[in-house]
This record gives C-alpha cells, structure tokens and sequence, in this order.
C-alpha cells in the first residue's frame, strides 16, 4: 500500500468520526434510526418541563434505533401527562418518529 492510499484512508477515516461525533452531540437521532419508528426505552428523568412538553432524561442503550446510552432531552406528546412525574424517577418509555423525522416520547410510566 502506498503512502498516498494510507493518507487517503486515514483521512477518510477520520472525517467519518468527526461527522459521527457532530451528528450525535447534536442529539439528532433522526437518521441513527434505520427504518424503526417506534421503540421502548427504560432511563431516569433529569428535568420535566410540563409548560414545554419536555424531558431531560439519560436513557439506556435503544438497540433497536442503534442509540447508545446518552443523556438528552426529548419533547413529549399531548397524550403524557407530565404532572406525574419529577427528576430522579426511573421510566419505561415509547417513542415513536413523526413525520419531521424526530423521535417523541408518546408513552411514558414510572418504573417500580
């Protein structure tokens, strides 16, 4: 291999990592996805934000939408009652993906 090929592929190697890196510290999990539109998660709420429809939650890894553990926040849909819950509850939850490609948690339940 020459050392003009081993640049090439280191460099197309790293932009690869840079690109990965800025899409997941953006939060946008729209295209990590595949073709799932819908999956269970388990994690334990940071913030609720009940004016915003909002949660802040670290989650467990979603193999299913090829998530890794992270924390981030996530809109909620007008079906979860967000009263119900406070920071540091543990939650099983849904998401499914709307029609702008970005996730919502439809469903939301305390973990006993």
């Amino acid at each position: 291999m020459s050392m003009k090929s081993i640049t090439l592929l280191i460099a197309g190697l790293l932009f690869h990592v840079v690109v990965y890196a800025a899409n997941h510290a953006m939060h946008d999990h729209s295209m990590m996805a595949g073709n799932n539109n819908q999956a269970m998660g388990m994690g334990i709420l940071h913030h609720v934000n009940v004016d915003k429809k909002t949660v802040n939650l670290t989650h467990e890894p979603i193999p299913s939408l090829n998530w890794p553990e992270m924390t981030m926040d996530l809109p909620v849909t007008k079906r979860v009652d967000l009263t119900r819950f406070k920071a540091g509850d543990q939650v099983h939850f849904t998401l499914k993906k709307g029609r702008d490609n970005h996730f919502r948690i439809i469903s939301m339940e305390p973990h006993q």
